[in-house]
């Protein structure tokens, strides 16, 4: 996903419903300090459906969009390839290279014990 698709998603995501094209594109505007017109913004979710990151909803006049992933899915994603092009899938080796060799706090040590059982109750 390139950064301006991103910038749409992120104004999709925050909606939390679908939406019409010139409400997308008035919060894009608002969101991103923007002044796109309709023709790109159409060009964009046009691109968008083709690679089936937005749905278009026909309605009796308008079409309204609606992501076709949650931020949480896409986010888990982005992680998910990070890790493994860097870290070899490895999120203990990541934590690790971040810390560079300094040991966490015990706040830190806490908040990674309840992500662990998070995890275990999955």
């Amino acid at each position: 996903m390139t950064e301006t698709e991103l910038e749409i998603m992120e104004t999709l995501w925050a909606k939390g419903e679908p939406v019409f094209l010139g409400e997308l594109l008035d919060d894009f505007n608002v969101r991103t300090q923007k002044n796109w017109k309709k023709q790109t913004m159409n060009t964009f979710l046009i691109k968008m459906q083709q690679e089936n990151l937005v749905t278009a909803i026909e309605g009796e006049r308008f079409k309204r969009y609606t992501p076709t992933i949650t931020k949480e899915e896409y986010l888990g994603e982005v992680t998910q390839n990070f890790l493994d092009k860097n870290y070899e899938g490895s999120c203990a080796k990541m934590l690790a290279m971040l810390s560079e060799g300094e040991k966490p706090d015990e706040d830190e040590i806490e908040a990674l014990r309840q992500i662990l059982k998070e995890w275990e109750k999955q």
